[in-house]
């Protein structure tokens, strides 16, 4: 995922998650706010309850992989966060795929009506 694709102000992802459309599914928590770049913009927290440094990575490696899927179909100016929830460790990849395609349909629905 490009450096421009990347929500890494904390203050801006303070913003998306008080702000946004919340999206629940089963392996994620989505929050999705419109946003002021040319780009969509994707952060991952991950928590230590996730396990070590490893884990917290590779889970948001995987994650930020299927989103990274998604980006060129999604409007520019949208800032999206990412929440694993703890089912979200043991899922396959095409089911976190499965689970951010659903978020982001509901959630762009959302933004728009």
């Amino acid at each position: 995922m490009n450096r421009r694709n990347r929500l890494r102000r904390a203050a801006d992802i303070a913003r998306v998650r008080s702000r946004g459309a919340k999206v629940v599914t089963r392996p994620l928590v989505f929050f999705v706010a419109p946003g002021q770049s040319e780009a969509p913009r994707v952060a991952v927290p991950v928590s230590r309850r996730f396990g070590s440094a490893v884990r917290r990575n590779r889970l948001r490696r995987r994650i930020r992989e299927a989103l990274r899927c998604q980006l060129p179909d999604l409007p520019a100016a949208l800032d999206i966060v990412a929440l694993p929830r703890q089912r979200a460790a043991l899922a396959a990849s095409e089911e976190l795929a499965a689970a951010v395609r659903h978020a982001l349909r509901r959630s762009q629905a959302r933004l728009a009506g």
